[in-house]
């Protein structure tokens, strides 16, 4: 008699768990919402759906993702590397505990998104629009954030290292809020700080020439060896 072979329900559906790498794969366990823990590397998917994913502990390596559509989505205790997000949107997006090196964020939106306890290093940030986006103890290393938009944002206990790398020039903080934020060393040509506040925030060093503080309120904050040269305080 031949024996019986039980199978557990669901097991073929297992045989793709862990590495994700194709767009189809991708795509299919998105919809599924199944992402959740994945590795997901080396492929193109320019433009992909992913609105709304749990992306909870998922590792995201080489991959093309310009454009894709990542508005509403939740990504938490994640780890990016040489991903590609030009264009990207994480509009009203979750990022807790995020890990990304290496990365082109360039012209990303992430508008009312809310980041926490996040560490971004050598990462092109140019021009991307952290509109009223809520930013809490998330650490930029060495990171390029040329013309980024912080309009209305709120940043507190974040960090900005790296000095001449740490690029804020032409950044936009008008109306924003930064809190206990620090700024020491970075290079903040020509950025906007109309009608912004900062309070306790760590200054010292920082190029700000040719900076505007129309209407900025700056509480308690540390401006030893600050060069405000050009600069336009009222």
């Amino acid at each position: 008699m031949s024996d019986s072979i039980s199978m557990t329900p669901g097991s073929g559906d297992d045989a793709d768990a862990g590495v994700v790498e194709s767009r189809v794969q991708m795509e299919r366990l998105a919809a599924e919402g199944r992402l959740m823990g994945r590795s997901i590397r080396g492929f193109a998917a320019p433009s992909a759906g992913l609105r709304g994913c749990d992306l909870d502990g998922v590792a995201i390596e080489r991959l093309d993702l310009r454009e894709a559509d990542c508005d509403d989505v939740r990504i938490e205790n994640a780890r990016l590397q040489a991903v590609d997000f030009r264009g990207a949107s994480f509009e009203r997006a979750l990022w807790n505990r995020v890990q990304a090196h290496q990365c082109d964020l360039t012209q990303l939106n992430m508008r009312e998104a809310q980041l926490m306890a996040c560490e971004f290093s050598t990462l092109r940030m140019g021009r991307t629009d952290f509109g009223k986006a809520r930013i809490q103890r998330t650490r930029f290393l060495d990171s390029e954030l040329y013309s980024a938009d912080f309009t209305g944002a709120i940043l507190t206990k974040c960090t900005f290292e790296g000095g001449a790398t740490a690029s804020l020039s032409r950044a936009v903080f008008t109306g924003a809020t930064l809190i206990d934020v620090d700024l020491r060393g970075v290079n903040g040509y020509a950025a906007v700080f109309d009608d912004a506040l900062l309070v306790r925030c760590d200054l010292r060093g920082a190029n700000l020439c040719e900076v505007s503080f129309r209407g900025a309120r700056l509480v308690g904050c540390y401006t030893e060896g600050v060069d405000i040269d050009g600069a336009t305080l009222r």
